[in-house]
């Protein structure tokens, strides 16, 4: 404060108000004019709050009061209404912006003044990489994100929501044609499914955002799904980004069949462990060329090159093309499709000889759902069971086939493909030392 008179003296004018986060906590709490004794209020309030609380504690109560725009109050309430997202699911970015928001909420308000806001998120940026708290590749990223992402106004999950009444609308139909009512239609139940809103929001926010940062080379749609290991019960299911975009925003991604690319290796290589394999096994990764029906087949790696002698692990692992298909050419193709069919694949209904070899590679359509509730089985000793999106029967299924399952392929072999698509250094030569799969917890990735 008393820095803070001296520069106001010789400017002969207000230029510094010296008040620390605790003091304006204290304004914050009791309120005060901007006077010399409003200051010195502020001063004697701060003192007591330091008495009582933590550094954490002061800064806590302090994020949780402070005006930051459109008359939100809050890190909470300004991330939801900027962002869509609770804080800890905002990206630096998004962060960024919303710390450099404390100083004039209304003058670098990013709908109004998106070019202010954006000078002053990019300030905060470079002060993080001065101060070495993030790199100077972050920085860069975090500055090529777009300001905001907007906030679609609709009802709660929407394609979740459509998908399970129409459902419960084509049984009410069927039981209709079975069997005519004898009166007035009845009052539609109340349901209650397995979703969890508070995540669903977050994973409808998360699909926005990547999309927008990945317009700018292509990018215009994305689905995401979130099965409960155990039991199956969708917790998430989002569609598309809008679903009222005029276009296509009511197409559901999640039952719209897609290649599904390398996502179904690990099939693959859990049925190659069953016949004998380890994760230590090596396999070619070398220019071959196999006959098919369809004429030469040259399989190439992603990258464009070859890497020579190879463990399953690091095929796998590095999701290297040219070793998946050397196996499949061993284990058969009809092998291949009789393991992904039993992991629920139904979308995959062709013969063997449609797919060929390529069927390792993701060469035949299936559903994100499929894909996703597959994967419950590597997390489930190999064995599939149904999805639901009820407490009570499987979707799809009868009671029956929903309690005994599928087995996919052997408890040892789950096991290993899990520790493999958990190994970081396994995926290095494919994926780089820093990759999006880094997790502060451990996770089987793919």
């Amino acid at each position: 404060m008393l820095r803070a008179a001296r520069d106001n003296l010789r400017a002969g004018h207000v230029v510094s108000g010296a008040s620390t986060i605790t003091m304006q906590l204290a304004r914050l709490l009791v309120g005060a004019h901007r006077s010399w004794w409003g200051k010195v209020r502020q001063s004697a309030w701060a003192v007591r709050l330091e008495a009582h609380l933590s550094k954490q504690q002061i800064l806590e109560q302090y994020l949780n009061r402070i005006p930051l725009g459109l008359d939100v109050v809050g890190v909470g309430a300004a991330s939801d209404r900027y962002f869509a997202a609770a804080p800890d699911r905002l990206s630096l970015a998004e962060a960024a912006l919303l710390a450099s928001l404390a100083r004039a909420p209304s003058r670098d308000n990013p709908f109004d003044e998106p070019t202010r806001a954006r000078d002053r998120r990019d300030e905060a940026l470079g002060r993080l990489r001065a101060r070495g708290m993030i790199s100077a590749r972050d920085s860069a990223e975090a500055a090529a994100e777009p300001l905001i992402t907007p906030r679609t106004a609709t009802f709660d999950a929407p394609h979740f929501t459509t998908r399970v009444l129409a459902s419960l609308d084509g049984e009410t139909s069927a039981r209709r044609r079975l069997q005519p009512p004898a009166g007035p239609p009845a009052r539609r139940p109340a349901l209650h499914t397995t979703l969890d809103l508070s995540l669903q929001e977050e994973i409808e926010s998360e699909v926005r955002h990547t999309v927008a940062f990945l317009h700018s080379v292509g990018a215009h749609q994305a689905a995401a799904v979130v099965l409960e290991d155990v039991t199956g019960g969708v917790l998430a299911w989002v569609g598309s980004p809008d679903f009222l975009a005029p276009d296509h925003g009511q197409v559901d991604m999640v039952v719209s069949p897609r290649q599904p690319g390398s996502a179904l290796k690990p099939f693959l290589y859990g049925m190659a462990f069953d016949h004998g394999y380890s994760p230590a096994s090596v396999l070619p990764d070398v220019p071959r060329t196999y006959a098919t029906t369809m004429g030469s087949y040259h399989p190439r790696n992603y990258d464009r090159r070859f890497h020579g002698p190879v463990s399953a692990r690091e095929a796998l692992a590095s999701s290297h093309n040219v070793p998946a298909v050397e196996l499949t050419a061993r284990l058969g193709p009809s092998a291949l499709l009789a393991t992904l069919r039993r992991a629920g694949f139904a979308s995959l209904d062709r013969p063997a000889e449609y797919y060929g070899l390529g069927l390792a590679l993701g060469n035949g359509d299936v559903t994100l759902i499929e894909l996703a509730n597959a994967y419950r089985s590597l997390a489930n000793a190999g064995v599939w069971k149904p999805w639901t999106w009820t407490d009570g029967e499987a979707a799809g299924t009868t009671s029956a086939t929903a309690e005994r399952g599928a087995t996919v392929m052997s408890p040892v072999a789950a096991a290993l493909v899990l520790d493999v698509l958990a190994d970081p250094v396994a995926r290095i030569p494919g994926f780089g030392v820093q990759t999006p799969f880094d997790f502060p917890f451990p996770a089987a990735v793919k």
